[in-house]
């Protein structure tokens, strides 16, 4: 009986931090929960019937819970330096038909921007049926004219040279790794192109000066050049283990 008491003094202490609705409190407790409250107290009811009374109280909103809400408070969500990638490195792979003086890979570290623009889109007919239009996958390395690309500008011409050769197995094809690096120095992941060739090379002037500048002393025009690439196949390969460039 003692510990019924306790309970019940308790319980009252919690409803009071719980909103009772006033409008209805007077008139819309039923007789029956009244009762059962004090029957609940003199030990004649169990506790299952006295919950219940409870739970008929918080269903029908004449006592209101409410549950505390936890500040949320809006954080900038942009990973650090060491997190973001930072930079990219480019090798040149598997090259086929090229000049014998050519290493069997050359790497590059200086290119400034990619860009890609292949993919494959679904559409309808003019008869409802789907059907699919496939473009291969292509890209462009976008950056300034420096001396140490020398090695790829030979592989440049000869896949310039060849890109019009009707024989396939006669132009100058190579595959495309670019590694993309956090600023701690973690390889996030490749992007891997297969079997490409040179669409387009072409040098333009940026005389812009709110473009963003490639050169971090240059505050006059940019010489910039743009190759583009169009490949056969495209994959994306997720390394084991960190590395640095």
């Amino acid at each position: 009986m003692e510990k019924r008491i306790v309970f019940a003094s308790i319980l009252v202490a919690v409803i009071a931090a719980i909103s009772l609705n006033s409008a209805i409190a007077d008139t819309a407790i039923p007789q029956w929960i009244k009762n059962t409250a004090k029957y609940w107290v003199n030990g004649d009811v169990g506790d299952a019937d006295f919950l219940n009374a409870i739970q008929y109280l918080v269903q029908k909103g004449i006592i209101q819970v409410n549950i505390p809400v936890k500040e949320v408070s809006a954080t900038n969500g942009a990973p650090s330096d060491n997190d973001r990638v930072t930079s990219f490195v480019v090798r040149f792979v598997n090259i086929a038909n090229a000049p014998r003086d050519l290493p069997t890979m050359i790497t590059i570290n200086t290119f400034q921007r990619i860009y890609e623009f292949g993919q494959t889109s679904s559409g309808y007919s003019n008869v409802g049926t789907q059907t699919t239009v496939k473009t291969n996958p292509q890209f462009q390395l976008y950056d300034l004219p420096s001396k140490d690309k020398s090695q790829f500008y030979e592989l440049l011409n000869s896949a310039l040279s060849t890109g019009q050769n009707v024989q396939n197995n006669a132009q100058t094809t190579f595959d495309v790794l670019i590694d993309l690096y956090t600023g701690d120095g973690t390889l996030l992941h490749t992007l891997e192109y297969d079997k490409c060739t040179v669409v387009t090379f072409f040098v333009n002037t940026n005389a812009d000066k709110n473009d963003y500048r490639m050169s971090p002393t240059s505050q006059d025009a940019e010489d910039r050049e743009a190759t583009n690439f169009n490949c056969q196949g495209y994959h994306l390969d997720l390394p084991n283990k960190t590395t640095n460039p």
